[in-house]
């Protein structure tokens, strides 16, 4: 018998005929959901299950998708299965789904087991095991997983059981690598960094280059970070800059221009 039709047996007695609604009523779910991970098929995915009448539809479909071979629906059931918004969840079925769509290179499903460690979801908490799945995820093309990688090397515990150390220069390093791959956080991060000299030395060119990189691409805390680094230096790249993250939604940038127009 081939792997795809190993694969395929499976996942047909995996993968139940129907699904069980989640046990809050509707109008508390939003409030008890605490999302992690991310769907293959991302806003699309998301916008089907929202607005479905019938989700036993769309699970049936996700069902048939996966049995043929897709690999980005086995990704989402696994997903959908760890954080039980739209049905009812199951952490044990949503590994193993997980973990299948994972060793058939999927980066979002290797990115979500990533969390699942992190957070403990149905398994003790791993930092360990997180960070070696954020790798693999980001190794197959899934830039956000450099960010969660900084994030996580920077984070303190208090646990000693998660056996887990401060990096400050991996978590750098990990930031470093998103940049140069065009993730935009990861270019905030670094330019941050650079301007401030946190853990690295301070290279004011390098800074601006990479934080205008990031609000370019729509980070507000870029364009702020800019508009407060030329506010004593350059007065039209101050007013360039306050006014693009003003546009962008920031309550700073904002405050900054009613300042502005009431001084004298």
């Amino acid at each position: 018998m081939s792997a795809a039709s190993n694969i395929h047996s499976l996942l047909a007695r995996l993968l139940p005929e129907r699904v069980i609604a989640p046990p809050a009523a509707v109008g508390r779910r939003q409030r008890l959901f605490a999302g992690i991970g991310l769907p293959s098929q991302r806003s699309l995915l998301v916008g089907r299950l929202d607005e479905a009448s019938d989700l036993q539809v769309v699970y049936v479909d996700l069902r048939r998708q996966a049995l043929q071979g897709n690999v980005a629906a086995l990704n989402d059931l696994g997903w959908i299965w760890l954080n039980g918004k739209y049905w009812r969840a199951d952490t044990v079925l949503a590994g193993h789904l997980l973990r299948m769509a994972a060793l058939q290179g999927n980066a979002a499903a290797w990115f979500n087991l990533g969390q699942q460690h992190y957070f403990g979801k149905g398994i003790e908490p791993s930092y360990l095991q997180a960070a070696e799945c954020y790798r693999q995820a980001f190794e197959r093309g899934m830039l956000h997983a450099a960010a969660a990688l900084g994030d996580l090397y920077e984070e303190e515990v208090c646990d000693g059981g998660l056996q887990w150390q401060v990096d400050l220069v991996q978590a750098y390093q990990w930031f470093l690598r998103g940049a140069e791959q065009g993730e935009a956080r990861c270019r905030f991060e670094v330019g941050y960094r650079l301007m401030h000299g946190l853990y690295v030395e301070t290279d004011l060119k390098a800074a601006l280059y990479w934080l205008e990189l990031a609000a370019a691409a729509g980070v507000v805390q870029a364009a702020e970070e800019l508009a407060v680094h030329f506010s004593s230096r350059e007065e039209g790249r101050y007013q360039e800059w306050r006014d693009r993250a003003v546009q962008m939604g920031s309550t700073l940038a904002l405050t900054m221009k009613l300042e502005d127009q009431i001084q004298p």
